[in-house]
């Protein structure tokens, strides 16, 4: 496997880049590692490139809607694997702060809107997925990565997968 990858980078209002970057490590042992299959461009990443994100940290790799396969888990991950196909939350969260608790995981203290926007995200062929119990749903073997792709625009707190 390479070293580097490709990734579509915020630098600014209106200035998105094309840069090589270094592939992403775990760094906590709730992390997992997704190679990018398919990605979508959210209105949310447009926003961010009008200007009209004040959080988003430029320097930061675009996107939050995708599916994949897990490359690799951190040590406290149970469930995902790697080689399994995932569909991924827009949302970053720990499941366990108050916010979480009461479903509002956009408002979590550890996470929130977080992928694309203050973190890395999916506009790239590799992503570090923060909190991975939470934001990955295994994709049953009936469905494609296009059946599922928006899946993640969804929460998965109240969205599971079913094979019909």
């Amino acid at each position: 496997m390479a070293e580097t990858m490709h990734a579509l980078v915020y630098h600014g209002t209106n200035d998105l880049r094309l840069e090589e970057r270094p592939l992403p490590q775990i760094q906590d042992p709730r992390d997992a590692i997704v190679k990018v299959e398919l990605s979508s461009i959210c209105a949310s990443d447009l926003h961010i490139r009008n200007g009209a994100v004040p959080r988003a940290l430029p320097g930061t790799v675009l996107g939050h809607e995708f599916v994949g396969e897990v490359v690799a888990t951190g040590s406290e991950v149970r469930k995902v694997r790697p080689g399994q196909r995932v569909a991924a939350n827009v949302e970053t969260f720990c499941g366990t702060c108050w916010f979480c608790r009461q479903g509002y995981v956009n408002n979590c203290r550890h996470g929130g809107w977080e992928l694309g926007c203050r973190i890395d995200g999916c506009q790239t062929e590799y992503v570090r997925v923060p909190f991975a119990d939470n934001g990955l749903d295994p994709i049953p073997d009936s469905l494609s990565y296009q059946d599922v792709l928006l899946v993640g625009t969804t929460s998965s707190i109240t969205l599971r997968f079913s094979a019909a």
